[in-house]
């Protein structure tokens, strides 16, 4: 038996092998470890992973704002050394650690990282945000596939259809497919499909 937060963060493979309990207190003030009921922890989990993607979206543990600021630091770390070494040259002398302060254009924060994305006429997915939900697959395994994290790409654009692309972007959970402009002019329907994906462009 482990603590219903503990086991909340545990691996799908760790976490069929423990119990989860939260502590209660009795009317006779004594402490007691209650099992939870298997609706109540699958209601729990879902709250978590909706509370996760609205951190997500307010850009808080968003991969690609993590990825960019990683780029931007490693830039401003090159630019640096590149620096010192200017100044050890003019000077003759070792330049103290930190003697050069970082150029203004290398500051960056998550909130002003821009994220470079496909063109918009292509169909793309931010694969590193997905959560595994397998909406889009139901619609269709042969366009969509998993990678080897278990996260949603863009298998063969040729194997589905412009409607299935936009119910999928419509029941992804997290809005991370993005339907570009279909391949296929004569598509029925397309003048509808095309207003409906234009929200996840």
């Amino acid at each position: 038996m482990v603590p219903l937060a503990d086991w909340l963060r545990m691996s799908e493979r760790d976490a069929a092998e423990r119990i989860p309990y939260v502590l209660a207190v009795d009317t006779a003030s004594r402490l007691h470890r209650v099992i939870i009921d298997i609706r109540l922890v699958q209601a729990t989990q879902r709250c978590l992973l909706l509370w996760h993607r609205l951190q997500e979206h307010g850009g808080i543990h968003n991969s690609h704002a993590e990825q960019a600021l990683a780029r931007e630091r490693a830039n401003w770390e090159s630019q640096r050394q590149q620096d010192l070494e200017v100044l050890k040259h003019d000077l003759g002398t070792p330049a103290a650690p930190g003697a050069v302060e970082p150029p203004a254009a290398a500051s960056v924060s998550e909130a002003s990282v821009e994220i470079p994305s496909p063109s918009s006429d292509e169909a793309w997915i931010e694969t590193s945000r997905c959560s595994s939900c397998n909406e889009c697959r139901n619609i269709n395994d042969k366009l969509f596939g998993y990678n080897e994290n278990q996260q949603a790409y863009i298998k063969d654009i040729a194997a589905g259809t412009y409607r299935q692309l936009v119910e999928a972007a419509e029941a992804c959970q997290v809005a991370i497919i993005h339907p570009g402009k279909p391949l296929n002019p004569g598509e029925p329907g397309l003048e509808e499909l095309t207003e409906r994906a234009k929200l996840f462009a």
